[in-house]
């Protein structure tokens, strides 16, 4: 093996390398202020987001009643509730086989009222024989082909 050569100076000779200038490390500190905003943003975006999805909904629609009328037709008689009874909602309601298997379903708008529970009765077409029907679900972001 080869011994180090004592000729070589220690230290880097200041004519062949730049000075580098160290700074206070400001665009470094910038970057990190902004990726750490970044992260704040989206942390709260997700916290919003799963609390929308798990919110408990202020309009609920439950089946009452449901008469198979023939082998293309259901009726089913369900209630509304609402928080905010002015305000207008739809509901989805299915028909089904009983192998749960859906034969159709309808949008059904739910105008305003005075009362915070009303009851509606709807017809479901089918392509088959119902064996029941019932509420998907309720919202009241009423979409524009079924408002009045």
């Amino acid at each position: 093996m080869s011994e180090p050569r004592s000729d070589v100076p220690s230290q880097r000779p200041a004519d062949r390398y730049a000075d580098v200038d160290r700074g206070s490390g400001m665009a470094g500190k910038v970057v990190a202020v902004l990726l750490v905003l970044l992260v704040g943003a989206l942390i709260v975006a997700g916290v919003v987001t799963m609390y929308r999805l798990n919110a408990t909904p202020d309009i609920a629609g439950e089946a009452t009643g449901v008469e198979v009328v023939d082998d293309g037709r259901v009726d089913l008689t369900f209630t509304v509730t609402r928080e905010e009874p002015g305000t207008p909602a739809y509901c989805i309601i299915r028909a089904q086989e009983e192998s749960k298997g859906e034969l159709g379903r309808r949008e059904v708008y739910v105008p305003p009222s005075e009362n915070t529970t009303v009851e509606i009765t709807a017809s479901v077409f089918t392509s088959g024989r119902a064996f029941i029907a019932d509420v998907y679900g309720c919202g009241d972001d009423v979409p524009d082909y079924l408002r009045r």
